[in-house]
């Protein structure tokens, strides 16, 4: 009986022995992971993780952790492979929004759409990851509208200018030298990693590196990056990068050498550098009035968002004028990579907030009487779902820029690391209708080219009159409910507006404003007509259109509500513009010729200087400032 008693007992205790040592295992194994992720070793990380998912394979909270790594490492699809093992994890907020984000860069927005909607439904916080993911659905959705450019030419450079390894910044220095940054191995230790700058010449279509051009000895301890040689003043610049062990943290200074192709001198910090923030990525240029500008990056104090693009002028060598924000183009995200150029006024820089196909995205600005206009996104196959940046005219009718998408030479996996690419602008050809007598055949070929003529003139009158806009009184289509969709159109909105226009007398005193908005919003509503009538000429040419329609609100609900409210303005003119002119334009709906891409916000893109109270409803729903963001627009026609 004792005996019995005493090998159960023993048992017992070589059990809860062996699940003690089995359970400090697992933990000694999570610890080294979770050291080695804060401290950005994300391939070390993902080694001790699998490890210790090998205890309990279903355990999504390691599986969400190895999914993290691997996005961070930019490795998308084996960070999809986790987290699609993952349905919700209850410690981290953010799940779904890292699950969207993963998706879009692998060009799924459709299951992109799905997750930022999950996120924004489950997050409280009107904060920064809130207005981005709003921003986002958007995105996916403009991005699901988009068709290349099937007469662009990119050459992807080969080895040895891009490596295994991430080649970026490569702008040319004379007619046959390129300058780049690499990323390499550091000899000693290869799971840490120092920028460079390299030059290679060329010859033909192959590159050669200049070994004589050394820019650093091999002692060196900074990271080089980003260079930019101002041929017209022999001035190369360039950041030189600083990596803190204890937080991890980089921080980044512009400095500037002498250079006359051949011989280095001592390099010259820029005044404007900063102790506690980055400057980094200078393009430098001399203006027509001889002056010498710098555009450059800084998450210095009083920007609009994260990184963004700062400009300034030389006063002497080294020396510059206090930098200005270029707020025109700066939004709460990322902007990088800036290149103006001189001669056609234009400002190129990568962006991630506006609407895109992947992370970073190139976008070009034209600089108009002293102003930058809206950014445009130069479009599928420049861009991808991938980072697309240091976008880089060159004086050989082409431009440079560096991409991590499919396709790169990686060591590791897909989108792990940049190559050097090539934007061929097409050639300009003389047509031959111009040079020969009309016979039959070239009196169809110009009857063509008229009516592709016809056609191009009819998209830049309808492009013009983008954004086509009508507004809302608060609260409407179907005040007081939740419900994302109306069977209203915006002419039972519009009908119903005009008739409280006594409501905004007794709010406002300045009788004059009430008179102004309530024509303004006459006036925009025939203008939609006039743009309609437009739209149905061009199905009538046998094109299939596309229209994105965006919905906005004033801040006076919550955000969830006004996203809400968003859709019912979104759907109240779609609704109407299928009744136009007794339904002339339903019958090319219903045949898939006229479709609608939709973009819902919610108080994120009102002017935040709006008041949102219910007691002073006199500023909050009357004041013309708040009727301006009770909007609906179609904001972009795409034609297929």
């Amino acid at each position: 009986m004792f005996r019995i008693l005493n090998k159960t007992i023993s048992i017992i205790f070589c059990l809860l022995f062996i699940q003690n040592v089995y359970s400090q295992t697992q933990n000694q194994f999570l610890k080294a992971a979770q050291k080695a992720y804060n401290t950005a070793m994300y391939d070390e990380a993902i080694s001790y993780y699998q490890q210790a998912l090998k205890f309990n394979e279903n355990d999504q909270e390691i599986a969400y952790k190895i999914a993290l790594c691997y996005y961070n490492l930019k490795d998308y699809s084996n960070a999809n492979t986790f987290f699609e093992k993952v349905t919700n994890i209850e410690s981290d907020a953010l799940f779904n929004y890292y699950k969207a984000q993963n998706y879009k860069y692998l060009g799924d927005y459709n299951n992109a759409i799905s997750h930022f909607e999950k996120f924004t439904t489950s997050y409280p916080i009107d904060g920064f990851y809130r207005k981005k993911a709003i921003q986002e659905i958007a995105s996916c959705h403009w991005a699901l509208a988009q068709k290349p450019n099937d007469k662009t030419i990119i050459n992807h450079y080969k080895k040895p200018l891009n490596t295994a390894y991430s080649d970026f910044g490569a702008n040319y220095i004379d007619s046959n030298t390129i300058q780049l940054t690499s990323l390499l191995p550091l000899k000693q230790d290869k799971n840490e990693y120092q920028s460079s700058l390299f030059f290679y010449q060329k010859d033909n279509d192959r590159f050669k590196e200049l070994k004589s051009l050394k820019f650093t000895s091999e002692q060196d301890s900074f990271s080089y990056a980003n260079g930019f040689y101002l041929k017209d003043k022999g001035e190369f610049y360039y950041n030189k990068c600083y990596t803190s062990h204890e937080d991890y943290e980089k921080t980044c200074d512009l400095f500037v050498r002498k250079f006359d192709g051949k011989n280095w001198q001592e390099e010259t910090p820029l005044n404007f550098n900063t102790t506690d923030f980055t400057e980094t990525q200078a393009h430098v240029f001399v203006n027509k009035n001889g002056e010498t500008e710098l555009y450059f990056i800084s998450d210095r104090l009083g920007g609009k968002g994260k990184l963004d693009i700062w400009r300034t002028k030389e006063i002497s060598y080294g020396n510059f004028t206090t930098p200005e924000n270029v707020s025109e183009v700066n939004t709460i995200d990322n902007e990088a990579t800036p290149f103006f150029n001189e001669k056609e006024q234009k400002l190129y820089f990568s962006s991630s907030w506006y609407y895109g196909f992947g992370g970073y995205d190139i976008f070009v600005s034209n600089f108009v009487k002293g102003k930058f206009e809206k950014p445009q996104n130069l479009g599928l196959p420049v861009n991808s779902s991938s980072d697309d940046m240091y976008y880089s005219p060159t004086a050989f009718n082409s431009a440079l820029f560096s991409s991590n998408r499919e396709g790169a030479l990686s060591l590791k996996n897909a989108a792990c690391c940049f190559d050097v690419y090539e934007h061929k602008m097409p050639e300009k050809t003389v047509s031959k209708d111009s040079l020969i007598a009309i016979n039959n055949k070239e009196t169809q070929n110009i009857t063509e080219r008229n009516t592709n003529q016809n056609t191009k003139k009819l998209l830049d009158k309808i492009q013009n009159q983008l954004p086509a806009t009508v507004y809302f009184h608060n609260d409407e289509p179907n005040p007081k409910t939740t419900d994302t969709i109306t069977k209203l159109s915006y002419l039972d909105a519009y009908n119903s507006y005009l008739v409280i226009k006594s409501e905004y007398f007794a709010q406002l005193k300045n009788k004059e404003e009430v008179n102004t908005w309530f024509n303004e919003v006459k006036n925009h509503y025939n203008e939609l007509n006039s743009f309609l009538a437009d739209i149905e000429t061009l199905l009538k040419q046998k094109e299939t259109v596309i229209l994105l329609v965006e919905g906005y609100c004033s801040p006076l609900a919550l955000n969830d509500y006004n996203i809400n409210l968003a859709k019912r303005r979104i759907v109240s003119v779609e609704n109407y513009i299928l009744k136009w002119n007794n339904g002339v334009l339903q019958s090319y709906f219903n045949g898939g010729y006229l479709r609608f891409k939709n973009a819902p916000f919610g108080e994120e893109k009102a002017d935040q200087n709006i008041s949102d109270s219910t007691e002073e409803v006199e500023k909050s729903i009357y004041s013309t400032v708040a009727s301006l963001e009770r909007r609906a627009s179609v904001v972009a026609v795409e034609v297929e």
